[in-house]
């Protein structure tokens, strides 16, 4: 039902005029669609208007058509209506005290003791393997002092002349820290044959590749239907961990409501 005219937004004479629209006593309104067009220009614009027009006035035309074949207490809308928001109010007050108190900050030892609370629940599907790992290019300087300290380190002073090489030289690297691959993204992460991947151990194992040489070692093995490590469930445990926070400070606040509601005398049971 658009308004005829030389103009889109011309309107019949007895009508407000920047009403776009009207289904019976319901009026659209040119305020109404300020962001409809919002990075439009001519054609496009007046399109998007009469768009969303004509999907405004089906939906009004239905409703009416609903309004007059159902009433409102046959169907329960009422109380449906008030039922719908007073769930969205508490909705949105426990959205805002989420995002205002809820600490989201995990400690490491928060972390690891949740783990091994829960460890037995996150059982593996697969084997896994604990990867560390150097990569370099082929034409990386002092390359000669680097494999002595990778693969025969003789003191600590070794291992931090490597982190320190690393750092400075290394495409990317994981020394300090494990990393722990499936079996199949290990061969594609590294791009290992079989064989190669059954060559990997305690001790870094070299491997050339084009411009680039790798060193890989592995020094454990999950096997599947063992607990999988930290690393691998990190993310999930953190969401248990702040679920679980979120979870105690709903019914901390809530109870304290009550409370205070109590001491206020703001409400009475009248159950005997």
């Amino acid at each position: 039902m658009f308004l005829a005219g030389c103009s889109f937004f011309k309107k019949k004479k007895d009508v407000d005029k920047d009403v776009i629209a009207q289904v019976n006593d319901n009026y659209l309104y040119a305020s109404d669609l300020q962001n409809v067009t919002k990075g439009l220009k001519g054609a496009d614009s007046v399109a998007a208007l009469k768009s969303y027009a004509e999907t405004w006035v089906r939906k009004k035309l239905l409703l009416a058509k609903a309004a007059e074949n159902i009433t409102e207490d046959d169907a329960g809308i009422t109380q449906k209506i008030e039922d719908y928001r007073e769930s969205l109010l508490l909705y949105e007050y426990e959205k805002a005290l989420i995002n205002q108190k809820l600490d989201t900050a995990v400690r490491e030892q928060e972390l690891n003791d949740w783990y091994e609370k829960m460890k037995d629940n996150f059982l593996l599907e697969d084997d896994v393997y604990q990867v560390y790992y150097i990569k370099l290019k082929k034409d990386a300087p002092q390359l000669k002092d680097a494999r002595q300290w990778i693969t025969k380190p003789r003191d600590e002073e070794d291992n931090r002349k490597l982190l320190g090489y690393c750092k400075e030289f290394a495409i990317s690297y994981s020394i300090d820290k494990p990393m722990w691959f499936t079996g199949d993204n290990l061969l594609k992460t590294f791009s290992l044959s079989n064989f190669e991947m059954g060559q990997l151990g305690n001790k870094f194992t070299e491997f050339s590749r084009s411009d680039e040489i790798w060193f890989i070692k592995s020094p454990e093995i999950k096997k599947k239907g063992e607990p999988s490590p930290l690393e691998f469930v990190r993310e999930e445990v953190v969401k248990l961990i702040i679920e679980k926070r979120k979870m105690q400070l709903l019914d901390k606040t809530y109870d304290k409501i009550y409370q205070d509601g109590v001491k206020s005398k703001a409400f009475e049971i009248n159950i005997k």
